[in-house]
């Protein structure tokens, strides 16, 4: 048996989005265990006034990952959707090589905004290794896990790490229009319009391919 420890996007912090749901259905439950790890999947102001920024709500979901890690008596593997994903990333990164206890197989993300290079575009807050095997699905032109190395976009994401309320920057009129790239919701369908609507509605097709295409190599036979 396999654990699939799954962070969430935002505004999903217990977990069930279309997208995840998707592949939790997808997966075997004889022989992979779907775990949701809860955290506060908060972007600042963009999911509420005096929501924690999303660099907080990360490293609290790194923490809670972890413990869900030295939980767990099944080999695990940890992933995530979204800002989920670059969760499981940052405990990959942060805290594994610090667990040699930890029987971590391998990290997956989904729409991940680490995502790695690959024809000159990669994530929206830039490509970054793992110490462990790594499956990475993305839809194309997906602005969160897809995006053009020069898209100033990127910039947004910069700085809109550590934004919230409690920030007198953060709550300067006008400042916050910039986090309306954040706006992509994934619970109870897409509300924004346009293409990213398009692209990040595809997710739910894009778990299932997830699920038979690229898990199952670490699911046992």
């Amino acid at each position: 048996m396999i654990e699939l420890l799954w962070v969430d996007g935002t505004w999903a912090p217990r977990g069930g989005s279309p997208a995840s749901e998707a592949l939790r259905r997808a997966l075997d439950p004889r022989k992979v265990k779907f775990t949701y790890v809860p955290y506060p999947a908060d972007f600042g102001p963009a999911t509420g006034m005096g929501d924690l920024s999303y660099e907080e709500s990360k490293a609290i979901g790194a923490a809670a990952l972890d413990r869900a890690v030295t939980e767990s008596r099944e080999l695990v593997v940890v992933g995530g959707y979204s800002a989920g994903a670059a969760v499981a990333v940052k405990y990959a990164r942060d805290i594994l090589p610090r667990r040699p206890r930890h029987q971590v197989l391998a990290v997956a993300t989904l729409g991940d905004p680490h995502t790695p290079v690959h024809h000159g575009r990669s994530g929206i807050a830039g490509a970054l290794h793992v110490p462990r095997p790594r499956f990475t699905e993305w839809a194309p032109g997906d602005p969160i896990a897809d995006l053009p190395l020069g898209s100033p976009l990127r910039t947004v994401a910069d700085l809109t790490g550590w934004m919230s309320v409690r920030t007198p920057e953060a709550a300067a009129p006008g400042r916050s229009r910039p986090l309306n790239v954040w706006r992509w919701r994934s619970r109870g369908g897409i509300r924004s319009a346009g293409p990213i609507s398009r692209v990040r509605g595809g997710h739910p097709q894009l778990s299932r391919h997830c699920a038979f295409h690229g898990l199952r190599r670490w699911w046992p036979r």
